[in-house]
């Protein structure tokens, strides 16, 4: 690309308090828009700063391949325990209602980094914040369900841009307040986009190339599996991928592709 975009830190309104939710089905792509992909990009791959140009160089290779793509993120890593610390010595209660929008401001400045490392290999990037991105989540301030999407808005960034990084973990409420989606709350977030877009899977991108019978940096002769029914992967116990993420994925038969990024080996989770 000859010239390089202006990353866009999108302003929008926020989601209507009461909105009703959308039907939970899994839309058709919409013609004309090219081919959507959902990435997500953890704390184990997002260590610190730098590690940005890899989900960077990623999504790339996603992009090249004729995508446009959502990239979902997590806070760098050990962000997320440090803010809830920094809440937590002021003796506030589990349930403030603040907390959730502080905790989930680490995913925030995690996605305006991806963009800018993205803009920085020339790739038209815009970053969104958990109230631009239109996900609405309900139940627990801490543990909350994603159950609608604002699709026109983010479709129509899709539109502008190659690559939209959005916050994972955290959703906005019907009552306006910020949510957190539990721990490992990102891969939920991913699979609910990945849903909601009519995305054939979602690629959650993590330090190990797939799933294993057992923690291969413990047990370094673990079997890799190549392809796991919803049912195996959570007996497996939620290692590597959040349970109600798979719960979700199989509720919408939406398969799950993990692996390393860089296109290598994986396991797809969904189809046998």
């Amino acid at each position: 690309m000859s010239q390089r975009p202006a990353v866009s830190f999108r302003s929008a309104p926020a989601p209507h308090a009461g909105a009703p939710p959308e039907p939970a089905f899994r839309p058709a792509p919409v013609p004309g828009l090219a081919p959507v992909a959902v990435v997500k990009f953890g704390s184990s791959l997002l260590k610190s700063p730098a590690d940005a140009a890899l989900a960077a160089s990623e999504l790339y290779r996603q992009v090249r391949a004729g995508r446009k793509v959502v990239a979902v993120v997590s806070a760098l890593g050990g962000q997320t325990d440090r803010l809830l610390a920094e809440a937590r010595a002021l003796g506030l209660d589990h349930d403030n209602d603040l907390l959730p929008g502080y905790v989930a401001s680490g995913e925030e400045k995690a996605a305006r980094l991806v963009a800018l490392a993205c803009h920085a290999i020339g790739l038209e990037a815009a970053a969104l914040s958990v109230r631009e991105l239109g996900l609405i989540a309900e139940g627990p301030l801490e543990a909350a369900e994603p159950i609608a999407l604002n699709r026109p808005r983010l479709r129509a960034a899709l539109g502008e841009h190659e690559v939209v990084v959005v916050p994972g973990f955290a959703g906005v409420r019907p009552d306006g307040r910020v949510a957190l989606l539990g721990r490992g709350g990102s891969d939920l977030s991913a699979v609910f986009l990945a849903a909601e877009l009519g995305c054939e899977e979602v690629l959650l991108c993590k330090d190990v190339d797939g799933l294993y019978a057992a923690d291969p940096a413990r047990a370094p002769g673990a079997a890799r599996f190549e392809r796991l029914s919803f049912e195996a992967a959570l007996r497996l116990g939620g290692r590597v991928v959040q349970p109600r993420a798979l719960e979700l994925a199989r509720a919408r038969s939406l398969p799950i592709r993990v692996a390393r990024p860089g296109g290598g080996r994986a396991t797809v989770v969904g189809l046998e």
